[in-house]
This record gives structure tokens, C-alpha cells and sequence, in this order.
């Protein structure tokens, strides 16, 4: 199998901006005590890619200075696409839908991002006393808490909640046994639904749905790109046409100054009568205008061949001259074209909307499957745990009989040695059912999806339907095209031998001049429908091609499909 000569990916390869020490590890650096600090801190690497996502980078046009040759771009239809498919911008532009629903797949991961939260508070109340148990006249409280929070949704449809509290307080009561004290508590939440929602549809569901959008539109644009390439490769034959009539046009100039010439020599020998060069004369001048406009008309062809390939974008580029190299006579090969019913299979089994078409189904399958699962009850199975300890500055006491408890120093430590030792442990679990009542608008949104779904069916078999149409018009165009070649052909030798007669008869002096001009332009009203057959039979192929989605073989190219995350 020959490697391909040209890869184009639906969507432009990411780039990372340079590395650079970020803002965030100063700050680390610069406010944190040095002991507070972690052995390793997340690289500057890490914080640029967080900060800074990976991004598209606009294309320079690439691929045109090469091929320039003493100011000189010759092109085939091949170096042409290759070169419209790199710097095109309207594909550029078509590129950017695929990463556009890559970022959509990133986003439906959300509800699986673990959570973690950290906080601190710190209060002081003085206040009068009102009673002698209060242990001071003026009873001042310092209370300080500490949090720590973490949840996670795990696929398998577990909702899963950690948390730690930790406060600490102090006080001048003299009736306070352990001042100051510190009381944590570590609890931990797991809840599974066993009705609605127990396979996670309603979370896992968005996220398919990203990931077959992200394959249709992939599909998409590689179609999109397909007609582009298609109208690019007519334009392309059209500016060749454009050429070639500018060189039929020259031949019946050429022509018609003959035959001035030929007038002019007769009236300078007294066999015209003058009132008859009038007649050559304004041919000639007929056919230099024909000739002027179609030089007009080139330019501007091969101008739309060159904004199609962006090398228009700069003054060098633009005044670099174009040279078209292939032949509109040289047609394809007709074991190329297969036979109507196996150009059918070969389309729908290839073409990208079709395959589009069919996953956006999935996708409306996906969206009944969740606004089925919201119609159902809910049930959730909930299990707790809790553990707490107590530490602290245990203070001294002088016991009824006179005997005094010494003090004892004690802190954060006793209380989490307490904590997960489990010493002081509750746990429990709790069902709960919710009953919808009439779930009008689930009841609702199932019945729009369920119409969505039957509309992208009929937008599948609309699908189907075009495919059969564009393969039977692109074989019919095929068929016309070759006809009008044979017939073209035929009539153009015609004219050549009637142009060959008329001026055997016209030096033998039996026809009138004009009936000379009028054979000439014959010959060339038929070399213009020649070409106009050939060129229509180059632009029928590709309609063809890009009906059996054929239309990069043989170019060397291929469309990569992105990977989905």
C-alpha cells in the first residue's frame, strides 16, 4: 500500500506556550513560611498547562514559496488540493467545529471532578457573667475551627462525601477541665441510588452524547471539506477552460488576419472592391475583443485559484505567475467509473454524512434512555460513619477530700489518636423514596425526544435519498459529458475540413469573402464547444468522485479523525 503524501488532520495539532516560572510558585515561594512548604511543589510545567490550556495556533501558509519556480507556480489538480487543503481557510475554519466538540467531551467530565475545600475560622467573644457556674465575672471565649471537605462521584454511580472538623477553644472559666480543648470529628457519607438514576445515565449519558458529537462532527467536516475540495477542483477546470479558450480565441484571430491580409492584397491589386475590406477588417477587430475579454477572464480564474490556496496574502505571492499544466482532453480512465449499482454501495458504505446521520440516532436513543430513567422513582440507600476525640490542656483540680489531679499537657494529637482509633464511633444508614407526582415536564421532555428521534430518522433516510440522488446524476452527467465529447469531436473535424474547402473555393474566387469568415467562425464556435465537452466531462468526474466519496484517491491525502478523550 503506497503511504500517503499529504496527512491532513481534521483539527490542527495543539501547541503549549513557552515554559516560564508561573505567578502562583512566587507566591508560594514568597508568603509561605519555608517549614510550611511541601517536599515538592506541582512544577511550573503543571501550573502552565493549568493556567494556560493548550490552544490553535493560526497556519502560515506553507507548501506555495516551495513549489515557485523563476517566479513560477505550475500547478496540476494535485499540487492544487494539496495546497488548498493545507491553507484553505475556509477548511481552516471548518477544523476549528472538531475541536470545539473535543472541548464538550472535557466539559461533561465535570460531574466527575473530585471537590476538596480546606477552611479556617477564628472567633473571640468577651461577655459579662450572670451566674457564678460561668466560672469568671467576664467570661472571654477564643474558638478557632478548622475544615477539611472532600466528594467524589464515582462511574459506577457511588456518591461519596469525607469531611474533618477540627476546633479548638479556650476560655478563663475556672470551672473548664480541659482548657484549651480541641474537639475533632471525622464523618464519611457513601449513597448509592437503587431506582432512578442507579447506572448513572443521567451523568454518564452527556458525556456519550460528547463523544458521538465529537465523531459526527468529525463526519461532518470531513464532508464539508469534500465539497470544498470538490468546488475548488470545478474552479480549477474552469480556469483551465479559461486558458484554453484564451488560445482558441488567439487561432481564430490568427485566422481572420489572414484573411486581411489576404484582402488587403487583393484591394492593393484592384481585385476587391474597397467597400469589402470593411467586412475583414471588422472581424479581425470582432475576434481582438472576444480575445481581450477572455485574457480578462483568465486572470481572474486563476486570481479565485490563487485566494483558494492562500497565496494571496502577500505582495510576493500575489505577483507570482500561475501556470496550469493539465490537459482537459486527457479524461479519466473508464474503468474508473463503476457501474451504477456498486457506485451506490460504495457510497453509502463510504460517504460521512450518512455515517452522521445514523450516530446522531445514537445520540437521540441515549436522550430517551435519561428521560426514561427521570420518570422513575427515586430511591437512595445512604450509610454514615462517624468517629470524634477530645484533647486538650487537662486543667489541675483539687478533688473533695483534698486531693489535687495534676496538670496534664495534651493537644491536636489526643484528639486525632482518638478519631481514627475509632473510640468514639456512630454509625447508622437511612433509605429514602421520593414518588413524582406527575413529572409533567420528564413526561414532556420524553415525548420531544422521542419526536427528535423520528425526525433524525427521516433526516437519515433524507440522507440516504441524496446519496442515490448525487451517484445517478454524477454517472447521467458522465454519460452527457461523454456523449457531447464524441459529438464535439465529430463536429470540430467537420468544421476544420469545411474551413480547408471554404478556402480552396474562396482563392478560386467562386465564394464571397464572408463566407469565409463565417466557416472560420464555425471552426471556432465548434473548438470552444470542444473544450467546453472536455471540461465538462472533468468536472462530471468529480462530482463523481465526490459522490462515491473517491475524491482523494490517487491524490495522495488522507483526513485523520481525531481520537476521542
Amino acid at each position: 500500500m503506497n503511504r500517503p503524501l499529504c496527512k491532513v488532520g481534521l483539527w490542527p495539532a495543539p501547541f503549549s506556550a513557552s515554559s516560564r516560572q508561573t505567578l502562583v510558585c512566587l507566591l508560594l515561594t514568597a508568603l509561605l513560611p519555608q517549614s510550611l512548604l511541601p517536599a515538592s511543589l506541582p512544577g511550573a510545567a503543571w501550573f502552565e498547562r493549568r493556567m494556560n490550556p493548550e490552544t490553535v495556533q493560526v497556519r502560515e501558509v506553507k507548501g506555495v514559496t516551495e513549489r515557485i519556480v523563476d517566479n513560477t507556480l505550475s500547478l496540476t489538480l494535485k499540487t492544487f488540493l494539496e495546497l488548498v487543503l493545507m491553507n484553505s481557510t475556509d477548511i481552516n475554519l471548518t477544523r476549528l467545529d472538531v475541536y470545539t466538540a473535543n472541548n464538550q467531551i472535557l466539559a461533561a467530565k465535570a460531574p466527575y471532578d473530585p471537590t476538596a475545600s480546606l477552611g479556617f475560622s477564628t472567633f473571640r467573644s468577651v461577655s459579662p457573667s450572670s451566674s457564678q457556674i460561668s466560672g469568671a465575672t467576664t467570661l472571654s471565649t477564643l474558638t478557632q475551627n478548622s475544615t477539611a471537605q472532600f466528594q467524589q462521584l464515582l462511574p459506577t454511580g457511588q456518591s461519596l462525601s469525607a469531611g474533618f472538623t477540627a476546633s479548638r477553644s479556650s476560655n478563663n472559666s475556672a470551672f473548664s477541665i480541659l482548657n484549651p480543648n480541641i474537639f475533632g470529628t471525622f464523618n464519611f457519607t457513601a449513597t448509592q441510588p437503587l431506582l432512578q438514576d442507579r447506572s448513572r445515565i443521567q451523568v454518564r449519558g452527556p458525556l456519550e452524547i460528547a463523544r458521538t458529537q465529537l465523531t459526527i462532527t468529525s463526519r461532518q467536516s470531513e464532508a464539508h471539506i469534500a465539497d470544498l475540495l470538490a468546488t475548488a477542483a470545478v474552479e480549477y477546470w474552469s480556469a483551465v477552460q479559461a486558458r484554453d479558450n484564451v488560445k482558441v480565441l488567439q487561432q481564430t484571430l490568427d485566422l481572420a488576419q489572414k484573411a486581411y491580409a489576404r484582402d488587403k492584397q487583393a484591394l492593393d491589386l484592384g481585385a476587391l472592391a474597397e467597400l469589402d475590406i470593411f467586412q475583414s477588417e471588422a472581424q479581425v477587430a470582432g475576434r481582438k475583443r472576444d480575445l481581450i475579454s477572455a485574457n480578462y477572464g483568465y486572470r481572474a480564474s486563476v486570481d479565485l485559484l490563487r485566494r483558494l490556496m492562500g497565496a494571496d496574502l502577500t505582495p510576493k505571492l500575489r505577483a507570482v505567475e500561475i501556470v496550469l499544466e493539465d490537459d482537459p482532453a486527457v479524461l479519466p480512465a473508464a474503468a474508473a467509473i463503476l457501474p451504477y449499482e456498486e457506485a451506490l454501495t460504495a457510497a453509502t458504505r463510504l460517504r460521512p454524512e450518512l455515517d452522521a446521520a445514523h450516530r446522531q440516532v445514537t445520540v437521540d436513543e441515549i436522550n430517551t434512555k435519561i428521560s426514561r430513567n427521570l420518570l422513575l422513582p427515586r430511591l437512595d440507600l445512604s450509610a454514615q460513619m462517624q468517629t470524634s476525640g477530645l484533647g486538650g490542656n487537662q486543667v489541675a483540680i483539687v478533688g473533695p477530700l483534698g486531693i489535687t489531679t495534676p496538670a496534664i499537657s495534651g493537644g491536636l494529637g489526643d484528639s486525632l489518636q482518638q478519631v481514627f482509633a475509632f473510640s468514639y464511633p456512630s454509625y447508622g444508614a437511612s433509605l429514602q423514596l421520593t414518588l413524582p407526582s406527575r413529572s409533567s415536564g420528564n413526561r414532556a421532555q420524553l415525548a420531544q425526544v422521542l419526536v427528535n428521534k423520528a425526525r433524525d430518522q427521516y433526516t437519515e433516510r433524507q440522507v440516504q435519498e441524496q446519496i442515490v440522488e448525487d451517484v445517478r446524476k454524477a454517472l447521467n452527467s458522465i454519460d452527457l459529458a461523454n456523449a457531447s465529447v464524441d459529438a464535439a469531436v465529430t463536429a470540430r473535424d467537420l468544421a476544420r475540413k469545411n474551413v480547408d474547402a471554404e478556402q480552396q473555393k474562396y482563392e478560386l474566387g467562386t465564394i464571397q469573402a464572408f463566407e469565409l469568415l463565417d466557416s472560420q467562425t464555425q471552426l471556432a464556435t465548434s473548438e470552444s464547444a470542444l473544450l467546453s465537452a472536455h471540461v465538462g466531462y472533468q468536472q462530471a468526474y468529480v462530482a463523481y468522485q465526490r459522490a462515491t466519496w473517491t475524491i482523494l484517491d490517487g491524490l495522495g491525502m488522507v483526513l485523520e479523525t481525531p481520537k476521542t478523550n
